[in-house]
């Protein structure tokens, strides 16, 4: 597993902008939702998709997924799914 790391500056009300790797890495676009979790002292950021199934099409294609990236893309496909059924 490759770690990326960045340091970045929290502006007023609590914003900062998520790098462009990071972003580009998690398909993460203007209006896209993300799930933000607290583990112990540490805040985690999950990139949320609308459509599963749209956002899922080509996953499977050419490019090889990891078994990290799959077990993802299913949580967060979850946790979506558990949010609009409320």
């Amino acid at each position: 597993m490759i770690c990326m790391m960045q340091r970045v500056k929290i502006r007023k009300k609590g914003q900062f902008t998520i790098p462009s790797q990071f972003r580009k890495k998690s398909n993460i676009k203007e209006g896209s939702e993300v799930l933000i979790e607290t583990r112990d002292d540490e805040l985690i950021i999950h990139p949320l998709v609308s459509d599963p199934i749209k956002e899922g099409f080509g996953l499977f294609g050419k490019e090889k997924l990891d078994s990290r990236e799959l077990k993802m893309f299913a949580e967060t496909s979850r946790v979506i799914s558990k949010d609009n059924d409320k």
